[in-house]
């Protein structure tokens, strides 16, 4: 097997859902691959950006499910509906995503390749930012409380998680602006 940053993370998520967060770092992820820990840093700099490439994933899932909508309500409901699938696939995947940051050199910075599905469906590049942000931010929340061993039991308890997510999704879309 040669050793690159796709296999690294994949491996990396592997751990993720065995481990958890808490117990991923860079000795039992080169361990689990049979190398040294310095050759991971041929192709990933350290924890920080392994975390921000894993949690690129997830997101990535959710962008991929929401490609053919017809109008950017289905486009952001899609997204938001794949983002919490794919969350929740993974344990503390949510936490991961909160401590990301997005890679140096990494093209969505300037928004434009973010905003251009929904500019496409009519949205202006502001509005298809701010949409899209509050559509993960809410999703994001949402599965940190569902993952949350101090708070699943107590709030599942109280509600279904599903349900409210899809409600909540549901009447923000129909509160945002066209």
């Amino acid at each position: 097997m040669k050793l690159g940053q796709d296999i690294i993370v994949a491996t990396a998520l592997e751990l993720l859902r065995e481990q958890g967060l808490d117990r991923l770092n860079m000795r039992a992820l080169a361990q689990r691959l049979g190398v040294q820990a310095s050759a991971l840093y041929w192709h990933v700099g350290g924890k920080d950006e392994l975390i921000a490439l894993m949690g690129i994933e997830f997101y990535r899932r959710a962008y991929a499910a929401a490609v053919g909508a017809t109008d950017w309500r289905g486009w952001l409901r899609a997204l938001g509906q794949e983002f919490r699938v794919a969350l929740l696939a993974c344990p503390d995947s949510a936490r991961l995503c909160v401590l990301a940051r997005p890679p140096d050199g990494d093209a969505t910075r300037s928004g434009d390749d973010l905003a251009a599905p929904l500019v496409a469906l009519g949205l202006d590049r502001g509005r298809a930012l701010a949409y899209q942000g509050s559509v993960l931010a809410f999703t994001l929340g949402w599965v940190v409380y569902e993952q949350s061993e101090a708070l699943h039991d107590h709030l599942s308890a109280l509600f279904s998680f599903e349900q409210s997510h899809h409600e909540g999704l549901e009447a923000m879309l129909r509160g945002l602006a066209d």
